[in-house]
């Protein structure tokens, strides 16, 4: 550790004061922020672009539980050429072949969508949003195979909103959710953009969607209704509405729209996502939506205040692990995470702190079980296996390793234990998992994702902390403290 960090660290002990200007001056000058403030990459191989132009299609491996890809770059089939898309999936893109094509009601539009909004849906019997829904009549939410553009459409004729379309749509250049109305009530279908209303349960610069979290989805076809661990398992009155609707006897032209599995749904059972080799719907849902929720937050902590973040990056990573449980702070610990909160203007030094003052406030971006204005925040919103904290922090580790050299190859050389489940050979090292998990949690389509969950699916996707950051905590958290 250089003089200047020590001597800054001996004040701190001893109650010195020393102003925001010199803890940043010396905070940037650690060894404990070492590669993270660079802006040139020491290994660009991890890049969406650089990634995807590895990609291959082999058929993929027979195993006895179905197909495995040979490498993390197989995608098994091939992926849809970008060339042969109808519609561009955006609220202008929408907006514009709307007027191009003379579309005139929202059933209309639906038969334009990508054939994955067509299986990627739910059914919610009791709404918070605008709107009407009852049993009969449910709303339908469209997540698609990404989570990136969502819609809520109404079914109950009678309901005085039945001819406004929402919708919410993640920009990936901003990392903003935009969540707007299309309205078809009117001659010529009109757009209402940021409406005011959505804040108050969305949020406002860290808005977001409103879903269940895992296990617990009030309101929609397929939540368990009775106490037990079993979260997604439909009531019989849920399984027999759904029956009806598969049958087309759902006495809405807009049901019509939806492509069921041939399963013929009963009172405990997971509705199965058609062409989908897992297909549980309401896993699925969440995974989509937090998704494409934790690569919104990233790329607002990327934007935000670029440089503050990139020199709170390992700090960041550390106070992840703090946060988990699975690393003590000495003295000297705190004394270099407290710098780095004051240097980045942050009240405290816990992961929240942080990225609070990088941007992010997870108390309103993560908390998607919860309407903004209304309720109170709870962050651990839950996918399963992982949260979206475990996401964001995926993304922050696979950014370290593109400017940490350390990392890099403290990650590289690291190997996969559990690799893959089902598949150990896909897999060889910590870094290749980082590759698999950014690959088909982030850089993937919605229209790829779906052809490739035809015949493959991986199980573990959200399990990001047991595959990703225990096998290297050791190692890891030695280093983020060096000093």
């Amino acid at each position: 550790m250089n003089i200047k960090i020590i001597t800054y660290l001996t004040c701190l002990l001893l109650n010195c004061v020393i102003s925001v200007v010199a803890v940043a001056d010396v905070f940037a000058s650690s060894d404990f922020a070492e590669g993270t403030n660079k802006t040139e990459q020491v290994n660009n191989s991890y890049s969406k672009q650089a990634i995807r132009q590895k990609l291959f299609h082999s058929g993929g491996q027979p195993v006895p539980t179905g197909l495995c890809p040979k490498t993390i770059y197989d995608t098994i089939v091939p992926l849809p050429q970008a060339r042969n898309k109808t519609l561009d999936m955006s609220i202008i893109g929408i907006e514009q072949f709307i007027a191009a094509n003379g579309i005139q009601t929202i059933e209309q539009l639906l038969n334009y969508l990508p054939v994955d909004y067509r299986t990627n849906f739910s059914l919610v019997e009791h709404t918070r949003a605008t709107g009407e829904s009852n049993l009969t009549w449910p709303r339908i939410v469209l997540f698609g195979a990404d989570g990136k553009f969502l819609f809520n459409i109404g079914t109950k004729p009678d309901d005085p909103k039945y001819n406004l379309l929402d919708v919410g749509f993640l920009d990936e250049r901003t990392g903003e959710w935009e969540f707007s109305v299309f309205d078809f009530s009117l001659h010529k279908p009109q757009l209402i953009r940021n409406d005011a209303s959505c804040a108050e349960c969305h949020g406002n610069h860290n808005a977001r969607p409103v879903w269940g979290t895992n296990l617990d989805w009030p309101g929609v076809f397929g939540d368990n209704i009775a106490q037990g661990p079993q979260g997604e398992a439909l009531d019989a009155k849920h399984a027999e509405r759904m029956n009806e609707i598969r049958a087309g006897e759902g006495d809405s032209p807009r049901f019509d729209f939806l492509l069921w599995q041939n399963q013929k749904l009963k009172r405990g059972a997971k509705r199965k996502i058609a062409h989908h080799v897992f297909g549980a719907e309401l896993l699925l849902s969440n995974i989509a939506m937090g998704s494409a929720t934790a690569r919104g937050a990233f790329i607002r902590l990327q934007n935000a205040k670029p440089a503050l973040y990139r020199q709170a990056r390992l700090a960041l990573l550390l106070a992840y692990y703090v946060k988990k449980g699975n690393s003590y702070l000495t003295a000297g610990d705190t004394a270099k995470l407290t710098a780095v909160a004051q240097a980045i203007g942050a009240k405290g030094m816990t992961l929240g702190d942080l990225l609070q003052a990088l941007g992010v406030d997870i108390n309103e971006a993560f908390s998607l079980a919860t309407l903004a204005a209304r309720e109170p925040p709870q962050p651990d919103w839950s996918m399963g296996a992982g949260d979206l904290t475990d996401m964001l922090m995926l993304q922050v580790l696979d950014d370290v390793r593109r400017y940490n050299r350390g990392v890099d190859n403290l990650l590289a050389n690291r190997s996969a234990n559990k690799g893959i489940i089902d598949c150990p050979q896909t897999a060889n090292t910590v870094s290749e998992i980082i590759t698999f998990k950014m690959l088909h949690l982030f850089y993937l389509t919605g229209q790829e994702k779906y052809e490739i969950s035809r015949v493959y699916y991986p199980l573990d996707i959200e399990d990001i902390y047991s595959r990703v950051f225990l096998p290297v905590s050791h190692q890891l958290i030695t280093y983020l403290k060096q000093p």
